[in-house]
This record gives C-alpha cells, sequence and structure tokens, in this order.
C-alpha cells in the first residue's frame, strides 16, 4: 500500500498531465479508466488521433529510471486496456490511435515542476 505522500503526489501528477494536454487542445474523455487487469491513466483525443497516455511521477529528474519502469508487462496490459476501451467506445476512433508517456518531474526545492510528453511512447502489444 503506498503511503499518502506517494498517493498525493500522483494524482497531482495525473492533474497536472491532464491540465497540460488540455492546454495543448486535447479533449479528456476519461481518467483512469480501469477494467479487470488493468488501467489506463488518460484517454484523450486530438483531431483524429485517439491517445493512451500513462503518467508516472517523479520526485527527480530521471528519464531512464521512468522509462525502465514501463515494463513489457505493463505495455502488454495497456494494449489489452486500450483494446477493451476501443471495443467499448468505437465511435471514438477516428482515423489514428497512439500510445504516450508522460512524465510529471516535481523539484521541492524551488516548489516546481516540469513535464515531458514522449508521443507514440510505444507500439501496442496484443
Amino acid at each position: 500500500m503506498q503511503n499518502t505522500e506517494t498517493r498525493n503526489l500522483f494524482y497531482t501528477g495525473e492533474d497536472l498531465a491532464a491540465n497540460y494536454l488540455k492546454r495543448k487542445g486535447f479533449t479528456i474523455l476519461e481518467r483512469n479508466y480501469r477494467i479487470k487487469g488493468g488501467e489506463i491513466d488518460i484517454i484523450a483525443q486530438n483531431e483524429d488521433t485517439l491517445i493512451f497516455v500513462e503518467v508516472k511521477t517523479r520526485k527527480k529528474h530521471s528519464m531512464k529510471m521512468t522509462l525502465m519502469n514501463i515494463s513489457y508487462t505493463k505495455q502488454k496490459r495497456i494494449s489489452l486496456t486500450a483494446e477493451r476501451y476501443i471495443n467499448q467506445y468505437p465511435e471514438n476512433v477516428k482515423s489514428k490511435i497512439r500510445f504516450d508517456i508522460i512524465i510529471v518531474f516535481f523539484y521541492y526545492e524551488d516548489n516546481t515542476y516540469s513535464i515531458k510528453h514522449l508521443e507514440d511512447a510505444f507500439i501496442p502489444i496484443i
């Protein structure tokens, strides 16, 4: 079980990621879409692209460690969850589908954050 501080950090990171996407013109369709065996943090639409977003929140700037945390198993789980979403809401698929990662880095020393958006971060594994 995660402690309260860690859980709050993740929720704050997801909120910042969703707001970032909205500012970029994306429409947020779902947050924390869950099925048995999987979850997708954010599902968004941008023009003709349906985007499944995994949000990672970190206290330090360590891109390598963050990307290593998106294991093959995690990618497969996200892919299967996305497939279920597409089957449930086929009207949301206009043309393209993409899997992104957004990393939110918190810098507590000066109370700031930065966001790194990796588009097409991985190819779905079905």
